[in-house]
């Protein structure tokens, strides 16, 4: 594919040369290129007609003026960038999805409220309540990942792996600062949390996969403990996780993993005045 671009990029430099010299604006030679590239077949004065027409003002030898003023700021980036914007593979980058990725973790650390689910499920304010909070979105996240493709080398797959490894270093970190006096307990404490979210990756899946009476269960299992006798709030939990994988499902790819838009909903819902 680098060779290929690199062809392509020496044929058309061969041609802005050769155009240049019979008046022909580089501009245009490289629109006339793009429009080549998205249809198919040659643009008819490419080759045809080397005197170039309109759309350019002659000032002075050797020189045009662009009357488009799409012409002209397409004019001030490089051929390269332009070319790979066109081509869409700045979208597929594994930087652009890394730091989407980091973006998508940090959307559940910074918008949720997490004390709103204390008072409401009366969860003590710790670091493991803390992570069983965090673990189910960031679950939500991984599911909507998976969609953007599941096998190896996959977007999806990538975006996973990266979403799950910014989660650990936060983890991490945050149990490092809350045991500055014992670091030595941070390790197996990881590998604790670890295993116990392996499990509830499956748990949440099997739930998600079936009705709600099997969401209800996985959630009743690991987010509330075993210990929640209030059925009307489990089953509130239940369609809190249901609209935000469907809000997340209706999501475009663009506004999740190109530029992500994620707008979370609150657990409890504002009543609206009557």
């Amino acid at each position: 594919m680098i060779r290929a671009t690199n062809r392509l990029a020496g044929s058309l430099y061969r041609e802005v040369c050769a155009t240049t010299a019979t008046g022909c604006s580089a501009v245009q030679l490289l629109h006339s290129k793009s429009q080549l590239l998205r249809t198919g077949f040659a643009h008819p004065y490419v080759r045809e007609n080397p005197q170039c027409t309109s759309r350019t003002m002659q000032t002075r030898p050797n020189s045009t003026i662009s009357t488009n003023v799409h012409d002209a700021d397409e004019s001030k980036d490089g051929f390269l960038k332009r070319f790979v914007k066109k081509m869409g593979w700045i979208d597929n980058s594994s930087t652009r999805l890394r730091v989407s990725s980091c973006l998508l973790y940090e959307s559940v650390v910074d918008h949720i409220n997490y004390a709103e689910f204390f008072n409401y499920f009366n969860m003590p304010d710790t670091f493991n309540t803390w992570f069983l909070i965090t673990e189910l979105h960031v679950w939500m996240l991984l599911v909507r990942s998976m969609a953007e493709g599941a096998e190896k080398g996959a977007a999806g797959r990538f975006m996973r792996n990266c979403i799950v490894e910014t989660m650990w270093n936060d983890v991490t970190t945050r149990a490092k600062q809350l045991t500055m006096d014992n670091p030595s307990v941070v390790r197996p404490q990881i590998q604790q949390l670890s295993e116990q979210f392996q499990a509830a990756l499956i748990s949440y899946d099997e739930g998600i996969s079936y009705d709600d009476k099997a969401l209800a269960a996985a959630l009743w299992r690991r987010f509330l403990g075993g210990r929640c006798d209030d059925y009307e709030k489990l089953e509130h939990l239940v369609g809190y996780v249901r609209r935000q994988v469907s809000m997340l499902d209706q999501l475009s790819r663009y506004d999740f993993a190109i530029k992500p838009t994620i707008k979370w909903a609150p657990l409890v819902e504002a009543k609206q005045p009557t």
